[in-house]
């Protein structure tokens, strides 16, 4: 990768061609943990039907742009962790990483992270979050459970209540609540969580920068200029209900800086 390069992650599903248009829909994928690499402009990354639980779950991806729909949701976990997360993910997770991306990467490297995200949720019942879930570790490595931390940025939410004593930072206009503590999951490990959560709910952001919520992780001393990104993922937490939750286009701008020349004696 050239120093200084720009990454842009958007998508149309690569495959086999559909012989008729079927309004925009694509692939249905039901196996726990099954994904579809998506592919624009030169760049991929994948739709994940990521399942934690037996319950059976469905999302058909969308053919003309990065995104999904979740056409079949059976979480019913009224209290505990949540069931799913059927998600955008660009970058590497579980040894798997999108062709050409720029992740693993030193936070100190970006010069620039900006994402836009469309989704459907106002209307749709149940209980979960619209999220960007950033996760960071302290090696360049690919495999394994990301143990450094984890950073969360909340675009809306249904089944929450709101929160009176988290303080509010305004990033870029808007507000958000901040809230943090230790996650813990075996036999993983723990890992600092972050959250930022929006005071006013949206459906979609236009080049939200990521800079500015990863710096005030590290001003709270939760993320280490170091830190390695390993992936930008976007999607819905799910503990119940999610049918018709929809991602309608995904995208990813990172821009690094140049690296220092080394200086040589005379």
């Amino acid at each position: 990768m050239v120093s200084g390069a720009v990454v842009v992650a958007g998508a149309s599903v690569s495959g086999k061609p559909h012989k008729k248009d079927n309004g925009g829909r694509g692939p249905i994928i039901c196996r726990p943990d099954g994904r579809r690499t998506i592919k624009k402009h030169g760049t991929e990354y994948f739709v994940r039907n990521d399942v934690f639980s037996p319950e059976r779950e469905c999302v058909q991806v969308i053919k003309h742009d990065v995104g999904f729909r979740v056409i079949e949701s059976n979480a019913h976990s009224h209290v505990g962790d949540n069931e799913a997360f059927p998600e955008t993910v660009y970058g590497c997770a579980w040894g798997v990483c999108t062709p050409h991306t720029v992740l693993p990467r030193k936070v100190n490297r970006f010069k620039n992270l900006v994402t836009s995200w469309s989704t459907d949720w106002r209307r749709v019942t149940g209980h979960f979050n619209v999220g960007y879930d950033l996760w960071f570790g302290y090696r360049h490595t690919i495999h394994g459970h990301a143990l450094n931390a984890e950073l969360m940025i909340w675009l809306g939410q249904k089944g929450f209540g709101t929160p009176t004593e988290d303080p509010i930072y305004t990033i870029e206009g808007h507000r958000y609540y901040y809230a943090r503590h230790l996650a813990c999951d075996e036999p993983y490990g723990c890992w600092r969580y972050v959250l930022f959560r929006r005071v006013v709910p949206t459906t979609k952001v236009q080049h939200l920068g990521l800079l500015p919520f990863i710096r005030i992780a590290e001003k709270r001393h939760q993320i280490g200029p170091r830190s390695w990104l390993k992936s930008i993922d976007a999607g819905f937490e799910i503990w119940w209900g999610g049918k018709h939750l929809a991602t309608h286009s995904f995208r990813v701008h990172a821009q690094l800086k140049p690296k220092k020349r080394k200086k040589h004696r005379k």
